[in-house]
């Protein structure tokens, strides 16, 4: 589509931030469909050619093609549900009623719904209208508040040719095209989920492969299946495709709601809770009591009782009223908390209510009681706290059954991500066996809905054409290495591009807790200044070998090794090594944050069962870290044929990520920016801010007091300006592609034309891996999986945009997931073939790798900086560790998105968080901190 099309057509929205109503958000809609729907005029990038330059190959894709849709109109409801019920559970319910269902089998064709406020048909019919009881349909008729009367209106016709319109390039982007993916997303879905259980995009049924992670949680391989628009129009296609992937998601275990408390604090902590029984549960729930000065005493939730709040959400039926009277569904609003129940607790027999008596007459009840009298069932756990919900009142745990597929909303701990990997990897054969077994599964053939609207899907994989990008050649000091298309090769014997700036002449190795002796730290010692030397590292002294006593609190012994160090070598320390018993991840973090912000001092962590061992290969691998941590460069990759610099013309790479605190932590977002400093793009500085809470776009303010020095830098440096500017932007869903347009884009040329007077040619390109495209190779590597450099952008990419996908690494295990890269502007004007070498060789320059990486460097060095500035918080190391404080709720996830007032009217929280600690500023020293800076400190 051209830039002059695109800008024709937009449909505007009274939200600026939001698609229009009634638009199924969960399809993968293309960046111009929230482009129009946020008013942006930022048409993207057209694609420019095609890749001419690599050899060709064939791969298969696990994007099926979408044959044929019939062009026919498809007319457009509306759903009604007076009084308007508070959860959409309520509208599938009067859908599925008997009574409903009656007036709508009336009609002669198949009905689609989305299960809230939208339906479609083929079915011409102004509308209907009818009274629904759901108490009828349970046995139980003219309960009060299960009445409602349902009303469906036809509103607007699904033009579907104008899909196929816009699919043959013959007309714009507008609201009708929008209408059309979501329909056929909704038909595509409707079939399966009759069937299945739908949770969001993946589907789940009794045959799903099931893999336990801990007594309280499980692992459950799903069918992803989504409908997106993809260029096959050249190949045979109609422009769709139906994209199916294996999709591993965490849930509960099912089982009674009682025995997966007791489970899942057995296993959050199994030091402290291990073979949890009941009487030990009921101590470890109990209110804990609080003493403050002046004021009388108070209880507040046990460690155990926190931890339960995280069940919150779960679906669950109970067991007391018997077979006879069906089951019934409940969602867990919370686990009920009161101070003023004292230091039991609020249980089935502390909690009363009042009952209105066949007389007349009034009676208090305890939940027990209540019980045994009207279900006559007898709680013998009565003593554990109620289980709140949201209508229905409370519930002992006791008579709370947790069933199948209830999703596990949390970060998995090490020992259920070690398990999910176990589950979780495929090699490319397995999983592309996987995926044609769910193809089946998925019965297009037989599906009546598709046959209806004559939506034909081919159910076999195609084969698309690939080409392969020639791998570069690594320079080292002293010679180079082809490693052709095995993506690995080795250091021995090799000689680093450029050593460290200033010899090594003030560091140290320092033991953590005793994990080693003295007489094997000193030996690992002299074996790493022998490697470093070997690889063309400048040492003028040896290290001092410090073993304080175990038991130091961390920062004390940050600062009693440094000044150590200092004191020794009478300079300031440039480098210190740790040595940790494990990968316990507070305390590698604990020191880097004193060691960092306190004095700016640059460290590296290493594993005990390593430094033990001190072999060879692991002892390279440090040297390339300290290398690029002291100044020095690994490795480089030319200009191909040249041997000269990468770039013809001073180019400037700049890597952006933004990251988000976990759920229930305190953490603010971050944004981390890296910057190529270099002729070759291989040294790189760093800058991390905080972004706002929730706030996925990088904030004005930031973008000028991060950008700004590091250009400033970057001119004395280079003694020159950059002329091409490749801004590389990680984490952007589509909705957010004109975001990064009208506020980062905008904002990034203001920075540069302030501090250089002119603004270079700057390309805009989004790289994720979040998606489930896959490429199952005709020749790959041994595993089965492509070799480094398949790049593909046919068939799977856009109809007109310009986007590919490229493999760039060895996957060591599991099926590669190849980076999708959407180029959204390009003022550099690059070839395709050029654009892709770059994105493709810079991956073999990597600092600390000796395989090329799967995504760009300037992105991968961002995601570690922003993992180490979470740590930079000006807060106590403790603080940061996710509490079960629940985060405070955004309105909507707007670019510049601000605290919902009301959500924090009863806190003290600041709109915006406070900005993360410098480097060295508590009592840092202004040679170190400017060292400091300048360095790659986060590797």
């Amino acid at each position: 589509m051209s830039q002059k099309m695109a800008g024709q057509r937009s449909s505007r929205s009274d939200n600026p931030l939001a698609l229009p109503e009634g638009i199924n958000k969960r399809c993968d809609l293309p960046p111009e469909a929230y482009w129009h729907a946020d008013c942006v005029n930022t048409p993207f990038t057209a694609r420019p050619s095609y890749n001419n330059s690599g050899q060709s190959i064939r791969v298969g894709v696990n994007q099926f093609r979408v044959q044929s849709v019939v062009g026919k109109d498809v007319y457009q409801y509306d759903i009604s549900i007076a009084p308007e019920p508070s959860g959409g559970i309520v509208y599938k319910k009067v859908w599925q009623s008997k009574v409903v269902k009656g007036k709508l089998a009336q009609q002669p064709n198949p009905w689609i719904y989305d299960g809230r406020k939208l339906a479609w048909s083929t079915n011409n019919v102004k509308g209907l209208r009818c009274e629904v009881d759901l108490g009828a349909d349970e046995g139980r008729p003219g309960r009060k508040g299960n009445t409602f009367i349902f009303e469906i209106k036809q509103t607007s016709k699904v033009r579907l040719e104008m899909l196929r319109a816009y699919l043959m390039n013959q007309a714009g982007w507008d609201t009708t095209v929008l209408e059309c993916m979501s329909f056929l997303d909704h038909v595509l879905r409707q079939g399966p989920s009759e069937n299945m259980k739908l949770i969001k995009r993946t589907l789940f049924n009794s045959y799903s492969e099931t893999y336990r992670l801990n007594n309280a949680t499980e692992a459950i391989k799903g069918i992803y299946s989504a409908i997106r628009l993809n260029e096959s129009i050249k190949s045979g296609g109609i422009g769709l495709g139906v994209n199916v992937d294996v999709s591993n998601q965490t849930f509960w275990v099912g089982q009674p709601l009682m025995q997966l408390a007791r489970n899942f604090l057995s296993c959050h902590d199994p030091k402290k809770w291990n073979n949890l029984n009941y009487d030990r549960m009921r101590e470890a729930l109990k209110p804990i009591e609080l003493k403050l000065e002046g004021k009388p005493t108070t209880y507040g939730m046990s460690e155990a009782f926190k931890l339960l709040r995280r069940l919150q959400n779960i679906r669950f039926e109970v067991t007391h009223r018997g077979a006879a009277k069906g089951t019934k569904e409940y969602k867990v609003r919370g686990i009920l908390f009161k101070p003023e129940y004292g230091a039991e607790g609020a249980h089935a027999k502390s909690v009363t209510f009042n009952k209105k008596m066949p007389d007349g007459s009034t009676k208090t009840w305890s939940i027990y009681d209540y019980y045994m009298q009207h279900h006559k069932f007898r709680i013998n756990h009565w003593y554990f706290p109620l289980v709140e919900t949201a209508k229905a009142g409370y519930f002992p745990m006791e008579v709370c059954e947790v069933r199948r597929f209830n999703p596990y909303p949390f970060k998995l701990d090490p020992a259920q991500t070690s398990e999910m990997i176990k589950f979780a990897v495929q090699r490319p054969p397995q999983r592309k066996q996987q995926i044609l077994t769910m193809v089946k599964h998925l019965e297009w053939g037989q599906d009546r809905y598709l046959a209806h609207f004559g939506i034909k899907i081919d159910p076999n994989m195609p084969m698309v054409e690939a080409k392969l990008i020639k791998n570069p050649v690594v320079q080292f000091g002293n010679r180079t290495t082809d490693p052709k298309v095995s993506g690995r090769w080795d250091l021995r014997g090799m000689r680093f591009v450029s050593p460290n700036k200033q010899p090594l002449k003030s560091w140290a190795f320092v033991v953590v807790d005793n994990c080693v002796d003295k007489a094997t730290l000193e030996n690992f010692s002299k074996a790493f200044k022998t490697t470093y030397a070997s690889h063309g590292g400048v040492i003028e002294r040896d290290a001092i070998v410090l073993t304080p006593p175990g038991g130091y609190d961390h920062d004390k012994l940050v600062m009693s090794a440094y000044q150590n160090c200092g004191n020794t070598n009478k300079a300031t320390p440039q480098i210190i090594f740790f040595i940790l018993r494990d990968k316990t991840s507070w305390i590698y973090d604990r020191l880097k944050k004193n060691a960092e912000c306190r004095v700016a001092c640059l460290t590296q962590m290493l594993n005990a069962q390593h430094v033990r061992k001190a072999q060879a290969q692991y002892i390279s691998n440090v040297c390339m870290k300290v290398n690029s941590k002291l100044g020095g460069q690994t490795s480089r990759i030319a200009h191909p044929g040249t041997g000269s610099a990468f770039f013809r013309v001073p180019t400037m790479m700049i890597g952006v990520d933004i990251s988000h605190g976990n759920t229930g932590a305190v953490s603010a977002s971050t944004v981390a920016m890296c910057v190529s400093m270099d002729k070759d793009a291989a040294i790189y500085e760093a800058a991390v801010e905080t972004n706002g809470w929730g706030v996925e776009i990088v904030q004005p303010a930031n973008m000028h007091s991060m950008l700004g020095p590091i250009i400033v830098r970057w001119r004395h440096k280079n003694k020159t300006a950059p002329q091409h500017v490749f801004y590389i932007r990680d984490g952007v869903s589509e909705g957010q592609f004109a975001h990064v347009m009208q506020f980062e884009f905008e904002e990034m040329k203001k920075v540069f034309k302030e501090h250089l007077g002119t603004v270079p040619k700057i390309t805009v390109i989004i790289a994720t891996k979040r998606h489930h495209i896959r490429f199952f190779p005709e020749k790959g590597d041994k595993n089965g999986n492509c070799l480094p450099g398949t790049l593909v952008e046919r068939e799977v990419t856009h109809p007109f945009h310009y986007d590919f996908y490229l493999c760039s690494h060895v996957a060591i295990q599991g099926t590669a997931r190849p980076v999708h890269y959407n180029v959204l502007h390009d003022e550099c004007a690059l070839k395709a073939d050029d654009l892709q070498r770059i994105l493709y060789h810079q991956c073999y320059q990597y600092c600390r790798s000796t395989t090329p990486v799967s995504l760009h460097p300037a992105v991968y060095y961002a995601h570690l900086a922003g993992a180490r500035a979470r740590h930079h918080e000006n807060m106590a190391t403790s603080e940061q560790v996710p509490s079960e404080q629940k985060y405070l709720v955004l309105k909507r996830p707007g670019p510049m998105a601000k605290w919902d007032k009301e959500s924090t009217a009863s806190t003290e929280k600041e709109t915006m968080p406070p900005p993360l600690m410098k480097p060295g500023s508590h009592g840092g020293r202004a040679d170190a901190i400017e060292t400091f800076i300048g360095t790659m400190w986060w590797v």
